[in-house]
């Protein structure tokens, strides 16, 4: 049976006896050193790894499955190299585009570019310039690493575009792993901080508190965080297939889901993500599915009549940490003008806390901006912010844009992949969106799906018309 599930994901002849003896004898001496993982690790990653030869989306759709549980690293005792996978797969995928059989690659005539490309480029150019007058230090090629990586995601999308039945799976990972997770956040709520701490996770990173000392659910995450705004992404990329497939299976259990996936986002108080889920659910409804019309009512009344004085609405309504960000941002708007370029790509936000910690330094002095946009200013200066909102206005328009060429069921994934970006353009008003583990990868990841599903021809330069010859008489 093994032989023939082999033979099926690679397409090729069966593996020879003396190479499957080979195999068994080199499987049983590791597992007698105690290399078991090792073992177990080339016995599933070697199929998988066949596969995704075959055909990279598949690596894709394992890689979106797979960034929902980055968070469990603690809790499997995985040393903090092992965090490199992310970067690891893409590198992999990315190279596949280039080996794996012509039939798994773009067809067709050449495609034109996605018109956010330019400003992206552009703004990719700012940042390694400042790393190269930095002297690539390592606050900058970790700042590089962060911003601009994870594009590599789109690239590899667009080089092999997801078929129909792949696309399809995408919404059914993210229904999916909504619940699990949210199961998880649900239980850690039940289990308390203590418990949490016992099985690895530390205070103050992936263990927090609101006010009230109640504690914020994070799921599989690293941090509630992240484990919210991917809940906001789920939420607004399946919920329009859910209204337009009401009779299927899928859309059946996501509804059943939903209370589950509600509570637990709810329980994260992340108020970003709030937001977002709120200006994404008002692009569907008043662009497409009125049926989210008929909630507004009901979800304006429920607010009006929640409790005060109850650990939501003061974790909703407490004013300390919004005027903990307005006065930051206050302080060093003054440094934004005296440094119009910027400071340096990788001097605020995840790259300066984490290149602290390389350091031996304290990575709790490092500025965290809680704004996208001004974390982009304060790096790159005021020609970043213009690249960096270009880019992003360009994402909302060409997405548009692709609604209005497609038909179903893309139609739904374009609407839900541009309420997606909605929220997550809201959201960045108050978060550093864009270096959260796994919402910058989902990011791409969606804007190269998106950009893949109604490509625009290339245009060919036209051919010099011929002068006609002179008539002669």
């Amino acid at each position: 049976m093994g032989s023939r599930l082999l033979i099926r994901l690679a397409g090729r002849r069966p593996v020879p006896p003396r190479w499957s003896t080979v195999a068994g004898v080199g499987a049983a001496v590791a597992l007698v050193l105690g290399g078991t993982p090792w073992v177990a690790l080339v016995a599933v990653g070697g199929p998988v790894a066949l596969a995704c030869y075959r055909r990279p989306q598949r690596g894709v759709l394992a890689f979106a499955a797979l960034l929902p549980l980055d968070g469990l690293r603690p809790v499997l005792g995985l040393p903090d190299a092992f965090g490199g996978w992310k970067q690891a797969m893409v590198l992999t995928l990315l190279l596949l585009t280039f080996v794996c059989p012509p039939a798994a690659r773009a067809t067709g005539p050449p495609r034109r570019l996605p018109p956010w490309v330019p400003a992206f480029a552009a703004l990719a150019v700012l940042g390694v310039v400042s790393a190269a007058l930095a002297g690539w230090g390592t606050n900058a090629v970790l700042g590089l690493r962060i911003t601009f990586f994870d594009a590599l995601i789109a690239v590899v999308v667009w080089r092999c575009p997801l078929s129909r039945a792949e696309r399809d799976a995408l919404v059914t990972i993210f229904a999916t792993m909504a619940f699990l997770t949210s199961l998880v956040g649900l239980w850690q709520q039940v289990v308390g901080h203590e418990y949490l701490r016992r099985l690895g996770y530390e205070y103050d990173e992936a263990i927090r508190f609101t006010s009230g000392f109640r504690l914020r659910s994070f799921g599989t995450f690293n941090q509630p965080f992240p484990f919210a705004l991917y809940l906001m992404l789920a939420i607004l990329v399946v919920t329009p297939f859910a209204l337009a497939e009401p009779g299927r299976l899928r859309s059946r259990l996501y509804a059943l889901s939903l209370p589950v996936v509600a509570g637990a986002l709810v329980l994260t108080f992340v108020r970003a993500a709030y937001l977002g889920l709120a200006v994404g659910l008002l692009y569907l409804a008043f662009h497409r599915y009125k049926l989210l019309v008929y909630g507004i009512p009901f979800a304006l009344l429920a607010f009006a009549f929640l409790p005060t004085g109850t650990t939501f609405t003061e974790a909703i309504f407490q004013r300390e940490s919004l005027e903990e960000r307005t006065t930051g941002w206050s302080d060093r708007l003054d440094q934004l003008a005296e440094h119009p370029l910027g400071i340096g790509i990788g001097e605020t936000g995840a790259a300066a806390e984490k290149a602290a910690r390389l350091q031996g330094l304290d990575p709790g002095l490092q500025y965290q901006p809680d704004n996208a946009y001004l974390k982009v200013a304060f790096e790159l200066g005021i020609p970043g912010l213009w690249f960096f909102v270009r880019m992003l206005v360009s994402m909302v328009l060409y997405g548009r844009s692709v609604e209005r060429r497609v038909t179903d069921p893309e139609r739904h994934l374009a609407i839900g992949a541009t309420a997606q970006l909605f929220g997550l353009v809201v959201a960045g008003l108050v978060a550093t969106i864009f270096e959260m583990v796994p919402v910058v990868q989902l990011f791409w990841l969606m804007a190269g799906v998106v950009a893949t599903l109604a490509p625009l021809p290339r245009v060919p330069a036209r051919p010099p018309v011929p002068a006609r010859p002179p008539v002669t008489a």
